[in-house]
């Protein structure tokens, strides 16, 4: 892990510690190399999920956070970790995830799992289904480590299906898209579980949406005639 080779991150002024330095840097030239012109075969995309202690952003915390790459219509690697959201899990999201305080207690904090989880995800175009929550969740962490944001491209999968496959602006849930491309979700609501059955249904959709669209752009364009 990045961040167990450096000190601990101070919270205060410019970064000045080798981890923050390394974050700061990665996020500054991933927002300076977004290229948009890639063929969607060739183009490398990560599938995220995470799972988190509630959805309200403005005091949730990420317990989960998992990336699936994807390049030539399949799956190629995987990131997956457990992190200790230093506070109390409450009930109600244990009733959905089913990962409790125990399951946390022993494992690293956002500040330490986000240096890899950057670091993997690099410059790939972030994908996930209602994706927007998941990229909000890693900033908000992202900002309380490290005071900066990633700011890759992304594509909703919901959107996608919606716009580029049925050409109607209507909402689709994860467990319709499993249905209807036959996929099973081994570990349904944890981050790895999700990611990767999302990866799955991600590579047969954009296959489809080959024929019509050709590069990331080409879909990115589709999914912003919709929503502006």
């Amino acid at each position: 892990m990045i961040s167990k080779l450096f000190s601990k991150k101070q919270n205060t002024g410019v970064p000045k510690d080798p981890v923050a330095i390394f974050v700061n840097k990665k996020c500054e030239n991933i927002n300076n190399n977004k290229t948009l012109n890639t063929d969607i075969q060739n183009a490398v995309f990560s599938v995220i999920d995470t799972e988190t202690t509630g959805l309200d952003l403005n005091d949730a915390r990420i317990i989960n956070v998992a990336a699936v790459k994807v390049q030539n219509f399949k799956i190629i690697d995987f990131y997956n970790s457990f992190i200790n959201p230093e506070t109390e899990i409450p009930k109600e999201s244990i009733q959905w995830h089913n990962i409790t305080d125990e399951m946390v207690a022993d494992k690293p904090t956002a500040g330490e799992v986000l240096p890899d989880f950057l670091n993997f995800v690099d410059d790939s175009i972030i994908v996930g289904h209602h994706v927007t929550f998941d990229i909000k969740m890693i900033n908000k962490e992202m900002m309380d480590s490290f005071s900066c944001q990633i700011n890759n491209n992304w594509l909703d999968t919901m959107l996608i299906y919606s716009h580029a496959i049925i050409k109607k602006d209507e909402r689709y849930s994860l467990d319709y898209l499993l249905d209807l491309y036959n996929v099973t979700c081994n570990g349904r609501h944890t981050a790895l579980g999700d990611a990767l059955a999302t990866a799955e249904v991600f590579t047969k959709m954009i296959m489809q949406a080959s024929r019509e669209f050709k590069t990331v752009r080409e879909l990115c364009d589709c999914q912003k005639s919709f929503i502006g």
